[in-house]
């Protein structure tokens, strides 16, 4: 009886022992299973000079063996826009990347969009390959750039025009002096970064018209998903106590904490702010405050 109990007790050791060193090998075979949790990462419009938000996909081994990832490479190497993180490493090419039996690793990717030329949107492509016993898989990158007029801190101390030949992004607030005027032609875009606000203590003439490439938008500048959809990306547009003559024509003010505040009566005749055929939408707290401020607005039907 002993005896058998110790063959059984050996069997039992050496099963377990011969499992273990099995889920400790290497899967070899060119059928070995993973899953890439993304085909495609794409990114809407990024400007240039800002970089993205990070996106990521996993790879999943689905086998009962370590894996052995050749290669997780950037096609486009260090001349690409991308970059990206194999499991912790900032590489263009990781290699012999391991992944344990029924496990996963992540891979972010990051785009930076470098200026040139161009006014309309431009494609930036690359693909990711991922190599392991002897298979190629590739997830493909994608994204929009778009160069822009950045304005940082700015201040409209004289008459100033602005046209829509590129999108303006305005980084730490844009401040309309008190004498000073700021017209925007029809079709043009505004981005505002968080906590930067337009404050007009002049005047601000906003000259859309009726159709969609044609109105002026206002809106914050994270434009990927989901924050793209966000209220509270920007503080709003705030018309102060001297500011006076403001006209806005078809002009759409989105994603703001406050779309409009209109602080303190006239100083002429005419209303503080003349607001018509316009959209205020997504705001945080409210589209439009205000304090014993005078607005005149006509919507058509």
């Amino acid at each position: 009886m002993k005896t058998t109990a110790a063959f059984v007790y050996l069997f039992a050791i050496t099963g377990l022992f011969i499992l273990s060193c099995k889920k400790d090998s290497f899967i070899l075979s060119k059928d070995a299973r993973i899953t890439i949790t993304a085909d495609t990462i794409k990114y809407d419009t990024v400007f240039t000079q800002v970089g993205s938000v990070t996106q990521s996909f996993k790879i999943v081994n689905e086998n009962n063996q370590k894996l052995r990832l050749n290669s997780v490479k950037l096609m486009g190497g260090s001349s690409s826009n991308y970059k990206i993180n194999v499991d912790g490493l900032a590489v263009t090419e990781a290699t012999n990347v391991e992944i344990g039996a029924n496990d996963s690793i992540y891979v972010f990717v990051q785009v930076n969009v470098d200026p040139n030329a161009a006014n309309l949107p431009f494609v930036l492509r690359d693909s990711i390959k991922v190599s392991y016993n002897g298979n190629d898989d590739l997830v493909q990158l994608e994204a929009w750039g778009q160069n822009a007029h950045f304005l940082r801190n700015k201040e409209v101390l004289v008459n100033e025009t602005w046209t829509n030949d590129k999108p303006y992004v305005i980084l730490d607030g844009i401040t309309i002096a008190k004498d000073a005027k700021l017209t925007i032609e029809k079709g043009s875009r505004i981005y505002f970064h968080a906590n930067s606000p337009m404050l007009v203590d002049g005047s601000l003439e906003v000259k859309g018209e009726k159709y969609d490439s044609t109105r002026v938008r206002f809106l914050g500048d994270r434009l990927d998903a989901p924050y793209k959809d966000y209220p509270g990306a920007w503080p709003g547009i705030h018309f102060r106590t001297d500011s006076r003559d403001n006209i806005m024509e078809f002009a759409v003010i989105s994603n703001a904490f406050q779309g409009i505040i209109i602080d303190q009566p006239a100083t002429g005749v005419n209303p503080k702010l003349i607001l018509n055929e316009s959209v205020i939408q997504n705001c945080f707290d409210a589209g439009m405050i205000g304090i014993r401020g005078t607005v005149r607005s006509r919507m058509r039907r």
